[in-house]
């Protein structure tokens, strides 16, 4: 086991670590409102407490855990209200990234994104497909050339990965969304900007309705389009439906 020194100055062990923690979030493992007990996590991957500390510092700067003074790290649980605000931003990021990649798309960015729709169409479970759903959204966004259009929409990305990991946890939900993704990509291939940020802002809006479609009818979900709940709604585990995929 590292000494507490030698695990901060590697980076490469606090991402290793950041994405266990990902991981077990994106699988159920850690519930919304859990804490994160620091020990057990240290223990569990034979390193020190330091990194592990280091790991959820970072991400409480992307909004997936909160740390409460004197209590620890919790697993951020999130104002519904929140949610849909974060899914709207993205739809107008969506619709700029597309619209700008549809004009420096090139052949080796068309080999990567049909493969990722090819492997996303193979999967069928919801862990496996997320990760490849993010990547795929990664490359439009690098293809915009615009680094900081690229950076917001991943800090908001990890802000949403349990609730669009839930959306697409319903019937039929993961086909669907690759479905858009083909129109999207289609869109790319042509170089036709306008209907390639249009179709990229519908999938981000479609992805976020799945996600609502996914909540306890016992909550008082807010309409389609922009609607907005109530100020404060929270999603919680006990507050959204497991539906098969």
């Amino acid at each position: 086991m590292m000494d507490e020194g030698e695990a901060l100055e590697d980076p490469s062990l606090m991402e290793v670590i950041q994405q266990e923690i990902e991981g077990l979030l994106l699988r159920g493992e850690l519930k919304a409102g859990a804490r994160i007990n620091e020990k057990q996590l240290a223990e569990r991957l034979g390193v020190s407490r330091a990194p592990v500390r280091e790991a959820t510092r970072a991400m409480e700067q992307v909004g997936l855990v909160e740390s409460i003074r004197n209590r620890g790290v919790f697993v951020r649980d999130v104002k519904l209200k929140d949610v849909v605000a974060i899914f709207d931003i993205r739809t107008v990021l969506a619709r700029l990234a597309a619209s700008e990649a549809a004009r420096r798309v090139t052949p080796g960015a068309v080999r990567v994104l049909a493969d990722l729709i090819d492997r996303m169409e193979s999967s069928t479970e919801a862990g496996v497909y997320l990760p490849l759903n993010v990547e795929f959204h990664r490359q439009i966004f690098a293809l915009s050339d615009n680094p900081r259009l690229a950076q917001l929409d991943t800090s908001l990305g990890k802000e949403l990965r349990l609730y669009r990991l839930q959306g697409l946890r319903s019937s039929g939900s993961m086909k669907t969304s690759n479905e858009e993704h083909r129109t999207v990509f289609d869109a790319l291939v042509e170089r036709r900007p306008e209907l390639a940020g249009r179709l990229f802002e519908q999938h981000v809006l479609a992805g976020r309705d799945r996600f609502l479609a996914t909540i306890d009818m016992h909550q008082t979900a807010p309409p389609r389009g922009r609607g907005r709940p109530r100020k404060n709604e929270s999603v919680t585990t006990n507050s959204i439906k497991e539906t098969q995929t």
